[in-house]
């Protein structure tokens, strides 16, 4: 039976249980609204995602600041919705520490992209379906977040996954944007596989329920076999993998840039891929329970990490460079989450919201003025785009890592992290730090410095196209799309002190009450951020003197590493080998033919044999129609008597 009991612990002050629901409803109604009477009205569409994802932001704020009212306790409210023999499964809300910076983040984030999609997609033909679509995709990540139970949370999770196949393929008319959204959602289930075995595994060997904090205490009680809560940890793994972009299945990310660019910058900085890192950091109690599951989680980051920094330092595409990025950046989280370090990845996940969204809001409004986002096309647009240059500025110094910017805090947490538990792994992060620097001030100069070469020339029968300018006079975006350029700027500079306000360790102790466990605050060592930033500096000045001043030229760097350079070039090969291997040879030949085999001998044997059989006996029994009288009469009496004897046989007298 649908909700029949309800149950709140902990109530956070000033927020109820309406108030918490409301953050999921409004963007809900807001799409509904849509979807039903004002799709073929693209203003309202628009006034309707701002209004609804706005209410949701400024209940999260106030759910933000109750619960650090409330010295980061825990609020939750809980209904069972069905039950079936011993397993009772539950729908409610979750209310901490992490959940209020993932509500603020998300909320924050989306809503500005709201307010840019109406200047970016202004004129689109599908401009109603993109605001649908829009609220959809943020009530699935919000539902993600406020779950508090893995059954409900996977619920949101899968779509999610829908609502970012939706997007990516926005513009399906093209066969490369339908294609990209089918590969993200294609390799995303695959992760999906480990997440459901998780759930799985847990409700046959688990508690026998589904509720987070059971679950959490279930793993760290000393009860289940170890091998268990590694295969549950590795498991929801798995799903965190695919959602965030993880090596091996990172390769979809790059490809889902075929959709809208605000779609981007929100599916990078506060939904989609940020939902497996805030698994990972909701079961990081099953994790520390189990060292071989946080191995894994530390080295696949790593991996990630560097794979993605090294391609993202060939990239000629703009946007790629950044989806490169977010995916190195995603392994960075990992990375601090794999060693232990808890608070520093969900300060990096918190501080990477606002400047990643910065940036690719800022590549939109590049793309909006030249028609493209190939940076040979681009070149000299700082004096054309004065704010869009600023910003993205901003943002690159703030994700390189520069003090005193949000992203110098937050990566050198996971720097010192790595640095207390294992230095190979320090190393590690070291050297993408200063790739990162690197390959964000390559893109900045290409982009903004040097001569303008005159953009893309405007296909004027690309119905789905949103550009409507002239990109031999670029020119800066309108205000819809600059001020959230403008407000975005600030927690790209300010988001780093919150660790640090109302006291040294805030940020820790609000985001650690989520664990069951007190958890390290976060510290500071003058020695990793002197060598932090040295590491971003010199990356800085690396990139400025090969393409600013071309001391050295990029040719002559690619003709001496030439090897690598086509390694990086071609993304590892591993889209070439999952192309050619998998789905060339085995599905296309190997998986395809054994499903000819079976249709032919098994299917085709089924049906025709059945027939076969049906001839036969009907060709022996033809012969007992003769159509004389005097057979039919001499095969009734031996009947007769046959049934005469059998009765007499049975009761003889």
């Amino acid at each position: 039976m649908l909700f029949l009991e309800t149950a709140a612990t902990a109530q956070v002050p000033d927020i109820g249980e309406e108030l918490l629901w409301a953050i999921l409803a409004s963007p809900l109604v807001a799409w509904a609204l849509i979807v039903l009477y004002f799709r073929k009205l693209p203003k309202v569409a628009g006034y309707l995602a701002i209004a609804g994802i706005g209410v949701s932001l400024v209940i999260s704020y106030i759910a933000l600041f109750s619960v650090i009212d409330a010295d980061g306790h825990i609020a939750t409210y809980t209904h069972e919705w069905f039950s079936t023999g011993s397993l009772t499964v539950n729908f409610g809300v979750r209310v901490d520490g992490l959940t209020a910076v993932m509500l603020v983040a998300v909320t924050s984030v989306s809503l500005l992209v709201q307010v840019y999609s109406t200047g970016y997609m202004a004129g689109d033909p599908g401009y109603g379906r993109y605001f649908a679509h829009m609220c959809f995709f943020t009530t699935s990540m919000l539902g993600l977040v406020l779950a508090d139970n893995l059954f409900m949370l996977f619920i949101f999770w899968e779509l999610v996954g829908l609502s970012s196949y939706l997007l990516i393929g926005f513009w399906f008319h093209k066969p490369s944007a339908a294609a990209a959204a089918k590969k993200a959602f294609i390799v995303t289930r695959i992760g999906d596989l480990g997440l459901l075995a998780a759930i799985l595994l847990v409700w046959t060997h688990g508690p026998g329920t589904f509720d987070i904090a059971e679950i959490q205490h279930w793993a760290t009680s000393g009860e289940p076999e170890a091998y268990i809560v590694t295969l549950f940890a590795l498991g929801v793994f798995a799903g965190a993998a695919g959602k965030s972009a993880q090596f091996p299945l990172h390769v979809w990310l790059p490809d889902a840039m075929e959709g809208p660019t605000p779609v981007s910058a929100l599916i990078h900085a506060a939904t989609m891929v940020v939902a497996g890192v805030y698994l990972v950091a909701r079961f990081f109690p099953v994790f520390e329970a189990s060292n071989d599951a946080s191995d894994v989680v530390a080295w696949v980051g790593a991996i990630t990490a560097v794979i993605a920094a090294t391609i993202a330092l060939v990239q000629t595409d703009f946007k790629r460079v950044l989806a490169y990025s977010t995916v190195s950046q995603l392994g960075y989280m990992m990375l601090a989450l794999g060693v232990g370090g808890y608070v520093a990845a969900i300060f990096h996940l918190f501080t990477n919201a606002f400047f990643k969204a910065l940036l690719f809001l800022g590549s939109g409004s590049v793309n909006h003025s030249t028609n493209t986002f190939d940076m040979s096309k681009m070149g000299g647009l700082k004096k054309f785009m004065p704010i869009t240059y600023w910003t993205f500025m901003v943002a690159s110094l703030s994700l390189a890592g520069i003090f005193p910017l949000a992203g110098f805090w937050s990566k050198d947490e996971i720097l010192l992290d790595t640095w207390e538990r294992n230095k190979a792994l320090w190393a590690t992060g070291a050297a993408v730090a200063f790739m990162t620097a690197f390959y964000m001030f390559r893109a900045l100069i290409l982009t903004f410095h040097g001569q303008y070469k005159g953009g893309e020339p405007v296909d004027h029968h690309d119905e789905d196209s949103h550009f409507h300018g002239d990109p031999k006079h670029p020119h800066e975006s309108p205000w819809v799309m600059t001020a959230p350029l403008l407000i975005l700027a600030v927690p790209a500079v300010g988001a780093g002190w919150f660790a640090f306000f109302p006291h040294q360790h805030a940020f820790a102790e609000f985001v650690g009450a989520a664990l069951p466990d007190p958890h390290e605050p976060l510290g500071f060592n003058i020695g990793i951020a002197v060598s932090s930033t040295v590491l971003a500096v010199a990356g800085i000045a690396s990139a400025y003197a090969v393409y600013a001043k071309q001391w050295v030229t990029s040719a002559s760097i690619r003709a001496t590493f030439a090897p690598l350079a086509m390694l990086f070039e071609n993304k590892y090969y591993l889209d070439k080998i999952y192309e050619d291997l998998f789905v060339k040879n085995v599905f296309q030949k190997g998986w395809n033919r054994l499903l000819q085999l079976n249709d032919k001998y098994v299917v085709d044997g089924i049906v025709n044999g059945t027939g076969r059989v049906t001839r036969e006996i009907s060709s022996r029994a033809r012969v007992i129609q003769t159509g004389q009288l005097q057979s039919y009469g001499l095969g009734f009496a031996a009947g007769v008597v046959i049934l005469v004897v059998a009765v007499f046989a049975a009761n003889p007298l």
